[in-house]
């Protein structure tokens, strides 16, 4: 049941864009009911202006309830004194948003975080420098802060001095953090480059020193605040989140977010009842993850994947065990965010993962607030900034001055930035660029040596001096590349290398041991680019497509890459189409033979391979339970199609290009005996079923007494040429909605439709929607009047016939008809039967050159006619 509609609203009118209109003095402002009654009133300040013209009696109502909320108030920092520390804390950002205003809620989103990430770098250095009293000191200096940041938070609240205080130790820790990283990145530089011993005289420790000093003083500022010793930041762990939420929660839970928004009615409410749920998240880092969420425009789609290597180029999943990784603790934050409903309709790819979501208007809002990335034009304090022009203009932008010295994140769409970028922009770790231009980078890049994060597209050629950038993290490039930089190999901490094709992989992939994304590897003959080198990537996981597998020896070298080490659900196998030698097929079993995938795949493709059998490890396919589509290209020395029919989760199967292959039996639907093993259903979750270019097929035999495909949405046969039948057992598809059937001459019934002597029996298909029919026997024509639902027809390519059959009258449910490239046509059926397709909406005739002009007559009912004498009509209902 909803809330009931706060009184204060008779004296004002609600406005768009959470504003309202005082009925007494006539003034516009923001907010919502709370902001009306402090109007009302007379309490001025925060935004909020005293009305001039209420009466008196509505002004003491009014008065009232400011009391009251600081009765409340007084009471619950009373009860709050009584709890612990954690919930003390939630307990006094509550009560002070009653009298404080919004942007106020800030700093301790990001300090607790930062500063523990800071200590425990430190802590990592000193270790290694135990001589060094420069680092001992910083980490005393940083362990004292640690310790009353909790109470520092706290106060910030009733105490101007705390938060002044706070405000200095922001802008330190930023400064420091950026210092302690230009020295992981010399130390690497020194040492891993160039083979010397790291030490503190190898870098400028002048800044470690100038920046220790500045926390001294902020430090020695305590002593006046009062502030109390607490220690109580929690680690960040995979054990102390919930992992209880489950992805197939997420799909269809939108009406349940959706109603809890239409819930909250004015802009107060939809604040607190936010900041109710972002206090419940009692981890820091996470809380800074939300909040870093405002860089994104509204309604933007936000990739799962991309969010997270932004989370962790900011620093924000730094993991307390070496066995976690950054990108495990992103996707555990990413599911609590999205159980708080802080992210909402969420899409799933084809294999049933969450790969996008976005976030309703009202949570931006809140983002932007507690993010502080609404400033009053400041723009020194601004971490995150996101640019974005539409249409085809690149204006230029110019960044002077020091103003974005500080700046970490820089989104750029459509904007042409100048030469000043790399002058200016020294502590980014996320770096965007894309848009209609095409971009080049100059070779200065490495400049940028804080960077982790790379998002280019349109870019056809990246600088050798990438390989520099030492502390990068993740590489996405949208769009065509030749190759990546001979020197990536550098690039120890590189992790993901999100490309969409490449025609060279760079040497030496193998030293890349951090890299989790690869999702192409071109195969070499020379050593640093065999596929040896996959071997080494023992985090590898996803997806990858391996290409020029003729460059493989062997199955000893196939093994190297340990493919069935490594937790992919979608795997590429792929021979080029040059001429091979006349022994091509035995090198190429025992190739496949040592490429066994995961258990766990999703997704296989095999394309080019001239082997005449298929892999041991094929007959065991029915372990990898999970896979759920198969694609078979041009595999033409195989004499006969896998084994598949009892793989539980198989939804898409497509064959193409087995020329040698003249009989699909029982082999193809179960085990090599023939037998089903008590199996009662086979390809129980198949809906897409291709067959293309079995130039050879003649015979497509029945599985016996089983049923089979029952689950069939799409059946596509193509350029079987010698295909006589289709098996009787496909009368049990009646879920089919789809049928292709393209140059396949010789087959004369249509599935569930047998001629016994003179008489056709029927088997219906009542699911059958769209049907494709080109290049084929004639007799088919005769037999659709059987597909009584069907509803979109095209015919194609049917050069010796002259009339259309009359039974295409029986289809009373047909919408759509197609007739194309039928040059010797002359007639379509009679103007009776054309008139029987009362449901017929669209009629499109494409080159049929002799249709004669007086049938016209028979189609003058029909919505929409598009008769044209060549060219080729837009189908998307056949998109091959």
């Amino acid at each position: 049941m909803g809330r009931k509609r706060d009184q204060f609203w008779d004296y004002a009118e609600q406005r768009l864009h959470g504003r309202f209109k005082c009925n007494f003095c006539h003034g516009d402002f923001p907010g919502g009911a709370t902001r009306i009654k402090a109007h009302l009133a007379g309490v001025s300040g925060h935004n909020i202006v005293a009305c001039v013209a209420v009466s008196q009696e509505v002004q003491k109502e009014a008065r009232a309830t400011q009391e009251t909320n600081k009765k409340l108030k007084c009471a619950s920092s009373l009860s709050s004194a009584k709890e612990s520390s954690a919930s003390s804390s939630s307990s006094n950002i509550m009560d002070r948003i009653v009298t404080q205003g919004k942007e106020e809620y800030i700093v301790e989103i990001f300090l607790d975080d930062i500063v523990d990430r800071l200590v425990a770098n430190v802590f990592s250095l000193t270790t290694e420098h135990s001589k060094n009293k420069e680092l001992k000191n910083l980490l005393y200096t940083l362990c004292k802060i640690h310790v009353m940041l909790y109470d520092a938070q706290k106060r910030q609240v009733s105490d101007d001095s705390v938060r002044i205080w706070l405000t200095e130790l922001k802008d330190v820790v930023y400064e420091v953090d950026n210092v302690l990283d230009e020295f992981s990145y010399d130390t690497f530089l020194k040492y891993q480059m160039m083979n010397q011993v790291p030490s503190f005289s190898l870098c400028n420790f002048d800044e470690v020193k100038t920046f220790k000093h500045a926390l001294d003083n902020i430090v020695n500022k305590v002593d006046g605040l009062g502030l109390k010793i607490v220690n109580s930041n929690p680690k960040i762990s995979l054990d102390n989140i919930d992992s209880s939420l489950d992805d197939s929660e997420v799909i269809g839970r939108e009406y349940r977010v959706l109603k809890s928004w239409d819930l909250l009615d004015d802009d107060d409410d939809v604040f607190l009842k936010l900041k109710s749920r972002f206090d419940g998240l009692t981890i820091s880092s996470l809380k800074r993850c939300f909040a870093y969420c405002a860089i994104f425009p509204k309604d933007y789609e936000i990739r799962k994947d991309e969010l997270i290597q932004h989370w962790m180029a900011e620093g924000f999943l730094e993991p307390s065990k070496e066995s976690v990784l950054m990108e495990d603790i992103g996707n555990k934050y990413f599911k609590i965010l999205l159980d708080k409903s802080f992210l909402q309709k969420g899409k799933r790819d084809e294999y049933g993962n969450i790969i996008s979501y976005r976030m309703h208007d009202s949570v931006h809002d809140f983002v932007l607030l507690i993010s502080k990335s609404k400033t009053s034009g400041i723009f020194s304090d601004v971490r995150s900034l996101f640019v974005g022009f539409d249409g085809q203009t690149t204006p230029r932008i110019s960044f002077k001055g020091d103003c974005f010295t500080k700046l970490c994140t820089l989104s750029l769409e459509n904007a042409d930035f100048g030469d000043r970028l790399l002058v200016v922009f020294k502590s980014l770790r996320v770096l965007k660029l894309y848009g209609y231009k095409k971009i080049e980078l100059p070779e200065s890049i490495d400049v940028f040596i804080h960077l982790r994060l790379l998002h280019i597209t349109g870019i056809n050629h990246l600088p050798n001096s990438i390989t520099k950038l030492y502390n990068l993290q993740t590489l996405r490039i949208e769009g065509f590349l030749m190759e990546l930089p001979k020197d990536l190999s550098n690039l120890i901490n590189l992790r993901h290398i999100c490309i969409d094709e490449i025609k060279k992989a760079p040497k030496n992939l193998g030293r890349l041991t951090c890299l989790q994304t690869l999702p192409i590897f071109v195969v070499g003959r020379d050593e640093g680019y065999r596929i040896k080198e996959l071997g080494a990537l023992k985090n590898l996981r996803g997806e990858i497509k391996i290409s020029n597998l003729e460059k493989v020896e062997d199955e000893e070298e196939a093994k190297s890459a340990k493919l069935k080490e490594k937790e992919m659900f979608k795997l590429g196998l792929h021979w080029t189409s040059s001429i091979r030698a006349a022994d091509s097929y035995d090198k190429d079993e025992k190739v496949l033979e040592g490429l066994q995938p995961h258990p766990n795949l999703k997704s296989l493709t095999i394309e080019r391979y001239e082997g005449k059998k298929f892999p041991s490890w094929w007959a065991g396919l029915s372990l990898y339970q999970n896979l759920i589509e198969i694609y078979l290209n041009g595999c033409t020395e195989c004499e006969e199609v896998p084994t598949l029919g009892h793989l539980p989760c198989l939804r898409v199967l497509e064959i193409i290009g087995m020329e040698k292959v003249r009989s699909i039996g029982s082999e193809f639907y179960s085990y090599s005996d023939g037998s089903y093993r008590n199996t009662t259903t086979l390809f129980p979750a198949l809906r897409i079923l291709k067959l293309v270019e079995m130039i050879a097929l003649e015979v497509w035999k029945d599985a016996g007494e089983v049923l089979v495909f029952p689950c069939l949405e799409e059946l596509t046969i193509s350029y079987c040429n010698e295909l006589r039948d289709f098996p009787d057992s496909l009368h049990t598809c009646v879920s089919l909605q789809k049928l292709v059937v393209k140059e396949c001459p010789e087959l004369r019934y249509w599935p569930g439709v047998q001629c016994v002597g003179s008489t056709s029996i029927q088997y219906s298909h009542p699911s059958l929607q769209k049907l494709k029919l080109c290049e084929s026997a004639h007799s088919l024509l005769g037999q659709i009047q059987y597909f009584i639902n069907l509803k979109i027809l095209w015919i194609q390519r049917f050069f010796e016939i002259e009339a259309l059959p009359e039974c295409l009258g029986c289809l009373f449910s047909l919408q759509k008809l197609y007739i194309v490239d039928c040059n010797h046509l002359v007639h379509l059926p009679t103007e009776e039967a054309m008139r029987c397709l009362t449901q017929l909406k669209m009629l499109i005739i494409y080159d049929c050159p002799n249709l004669e002009d007086n049938e016209r007559s028979k189609i003058d009912h029909i919505p929409f006619v598009d008769i044209q004498d060549s060219g080729w009509p837009d189908c998307s209902d056949f998109e091959d």
